[in-house]
């Protein structure tokens, strides 16, 4: 079996639905793009059953995994999150891109290649953005995007894949997790994964005469929710991390003011930061530990990050690439 013609591409647009000139390759572990339509059914009085249909809406939606890594691909998909993308002066070889939360949110094209056939999703905005990682392990990437009604089939071979063969992964082991503007990183961290979803409206995306959409769907309400998993019970603080009482006591805990108050920072052997999300305003939810067996005790705490006044965002991101312009 050949795994030669197997690929996801992203592009994106000048305008919506408009394919832009530079296809980027990710090393993507699977897909699930596919075409959807609404069948609407008639149902009349003087029938058992409905004995007509007809095509309603049709759209297109995909999620797809993959591993962290800082390549353009990586680079377009946070771009979809994050409109605002700032490149700051190189070193050691990488460009710093800021991506910030202000700005137009920009739609893509998907091509999918599939054995014989690449199938083209236009018009798709990224709905929502899962990172996760798992001590030395590699740190994954989920999305989810929607778009418009699939475009015609091509035959494989119009794109000609090329990936960053010389870029490795990104895994926890190089990773850490500060708490609470303190400078050192916590040890005590075992797992930690956070969603960012958009909340797409794509009702109001479609218009009278078109059976797709015709506007690019906006986006609602941003919404940002994870969870940390520690791998022991925390009574005492050893790095600003929450403890126990702290967390079931009864206000919680909510780490708020001026500044960065989460940080998750992924690197590699040379380069410690590479990808970091800062977060500026946590609201922790109640604690989870519980023994069973012989099994270690553990602490589970899951959190939503708030938009803060003192910052004016609710979270912002660097990737380091060697591309020297924005996305």
């Amino acid at each position: 079996m050949s795994f030669v013609n197997r690929f996801v591409a992203i592009n994106k647009e000048s305008s919506y639905g408009t394919t832009g000139s530079t296809y980027y390759y990710g090393e993507v572990d699977d897909e699930s793009f596919k075409h959807q339509y609404d069948i609407l059914n008639r149902d009349d009085m003087s029938r058992y059953g409905a004995a007509k249909a007809v095509t309603g809406k049709e759209y297109s939606s995909g999620d797809f995994n993959l591993a962290m890594i800082n390549d353009n691909f990586t680079g377009q998909l946070l771009k979809g999150i994050f409109p605002t993308d700032t490149v700051g002066s190189i070193s050691s070889g990488l460009y710093p891109h800021v991506f910030t939360e202000a700005g137009a949110f920009p739609s893509f094209t998907f091509v999918i290649g599939r054995e014989t056939k690449e199938h083209n999703y236009k018009g798709c905005v990224v709905e929502s953005l899962n990172v996760s990682a798992n001590i030395n392990e590699y740190g994954m990437v989920s999305a989810s995007v929607v778009g418009k009604a699939e475009a015609t089939l091509a035959a494989i071979g119009n794109l000609t894949p090329s990936f960053a063969d010389n870029l490795n992964a990104l895994y926890f082991s190089d990773a850490k997790v500060f708490f609470n503007a303190d400078a050192t990183a916590s040890n005590a961290v075992k797992s930690i994964s956070f969603d960012i979803n958009l909340n797409i409206d794509t009702d109001n995306a479609c218009g009278l005469g078109d059976a797709t959409y015709i506007r690019q769907p906006p986006s609602q309400r941003r919404e940002i929710s994870g969870s940390i998993e520690f791998n022991r019970i925390l009574h005492a603080a050893v790095e600003s991390e929450s403890t126990y009482a702290e967390l079931i006591a009864a206000d919680g805990v909510e780490l708020s003011g001026s500044g960065v108050e989460l940080k998750v920072q992924f690197g590699n052997e040379s380069v410690a930061d590479i990808l970091t999300f800062n977060f500026y305003k946590i609201r922790f939810e109640a604690p989870e530990s519980n023994v069973s067996g012989r099994d270690t005790q553990t602490m589970t705490v899951p959190f939503v990050a708030l938009y803060s006044p003192d910052d004016s965002k609710m979270m912002d991101c660097t990737l380091k690439t060697t591309l020297a312009s924005a996305y």
